[in-house]
């Protein structure tokens, strides 16, 4: 979706000043951009519709100062995306105006810059690309449900017509959303992304596009890597370095034909770095919270672990005992007997034979007790 905040981030907007927006202003829907030319005498301004962003320089009404507020007043009523005025001709507007602008809730800029038919180019060339973008986004929102290794090969190439051995994607996010646009920052990125292509031998494609409410990178590679290394920062790490100010999450680099998983790890990882306040988070340092993640994300894993919980909490109700909390205790403390009975303030030997009662409930008379934790641990992985 392209907003106002990105129409008034292009080029040909040299200088932008709000003459009446409130906060949500930036964030309106742009479908189409047009222009005013005439009075309202004829139509009533009929032909413009809502999502539509309006530019004009009231070259039309600069001698008459009555049909400059008439005019301005009737076009603010359509309830447009916004209305920004070229002020060439140093009219002053009158207090009515922005009282229009209050009332409809169509937000009026005043601006200095390029000509509005330049205005009118780059903001259809922007719409476009979003389609495009759209389109894109679909085809991802595709590709993360689970597919078979020949559809996400397929998929992939019809989106980013990617043929390598391997994949890294990234989502990233500005830290905080004011007037910057979003697209400002996928161009940005878009640079990167072009520079490392030229530089580095093993990639194969780098884009970044707009996705949903923030960038999606998409980074193939022509081969593997020669070693995968912790200690060693990614190649994306190394691509938004630049970036100070977003949430970013990062996938391990996968086989193509795994292209489904790593778009999801990026997914996944983004979450974390929102959630916890991390600038930069990759699926590979998420250690144990990886495999939470992924346990939550498969169906049959989560709810493999929500029936043996409910097995847990059903026997507590009807038995009036508490073996849930010392289950999860032993779960977290890997089996210290002593840890997990200080978490939840309990004597060891409670402990002890809650796990005796555990193994009874479960049907597991001869496991050990490292056998009981590790089956726990699997429990609450979820």
């Amino acid at each position: 979706m392209i907003t106002v905040a990105d129409i008034l981030a292009l080029p040909a907007f040299h200088h932008v000043e709000a003459f009446s927006a409130d906060a949500d202003a930036y964030g309106r829907q742009v479908d189409n951009v047009g222009i005013v030319d005439a009075t309202p005498d004829e139509d009533e301004y009929s032909d413009y519709l809502p999502h539509e962003f309006i530019v004009t320089n009231l070259g039309f009404v600069r001698d008459d100062p009555a049909a400059c507020e008439r005019s301005l007043c009737k076009l603010l009523a359509r309830n447009l995306a916004a209305v920004a005025i070229r002020n060439v001709y140093a009219m002053e507007i009158p207090e009515s105006v922005r009282e229009a602008s209050r009332r409809s809730g169509t937000p009026l800029f005043i601006y200095s810059g390029e000509y509005y038919e330049q205005v009118i180019f780059q903001s259809m060339k922007l719409i476009e690309r979003d389609r495009a973008d759209a389109n894109k986004s679909a085809l991802v929102d595709a590709l993360k449900s689970r597919r078979s290794p020949d559809e996400a090969r397929a998929l992939i190439y019809e989106a980013f017509q990617a043929t390598g051995a391997t994949i890294q994607c990234a989502e990233v996010r500005p830290l905080s959303f004011d007037e910057a646009s979003l697209y400002a920052q996928i161009d940005e990125l878009g640079a990167v992304t072009r520079s490392i292509q030229a530089d580095w031998s093993r990639i194969e494609t780098a884009q970044a596009f707009r996705y949903h409410d923030r960038a999606l990178l998409v980074v193939t590679f022509d081969r593997p890597p020669g070693a995968f290394s912790l200690e060693t920062d990614s190649e994306f790490i190394q691509l938004l370095r630049p970036f100070e100010h977003v949430l970013c999450g990062i996938s391990e680099e996968l086989p193509l034909s795994q292209g489904d998983v790593a778009l999801r790890q990026a997914a996944a990882a983004f979450t974390f770095a929102r959630a916890e306040g991390e600038q930069v988070v990759r699926w590979a340092s998420l250690n144990e919270r990886a495999f939470e993640a992924a346990a939550q994300a498969d169906r049959m894993i989560s709810s493999t672990c929500a029936l043996y919980q409910q097995v847990i909490q059903q026997h507590d109700e009807a038995q009036g005992s508490n073996l849930s909390d010392t289950a999860r205790a032993l779960a977290a403390s890997c089996g210290d007997v002593r840890e997990a009975a200080q978490s939840i303030f309990q004597h060891p030997n409670t402990v002890r034979n809650h796990m005796r009662k555990l193994k009874a409930l479960f049907g597991m008379h001869d496991a050990t007790d490292r056998e009981l934790t590790r089956f726990l641990m699997l429990v609450f992985l979820a």
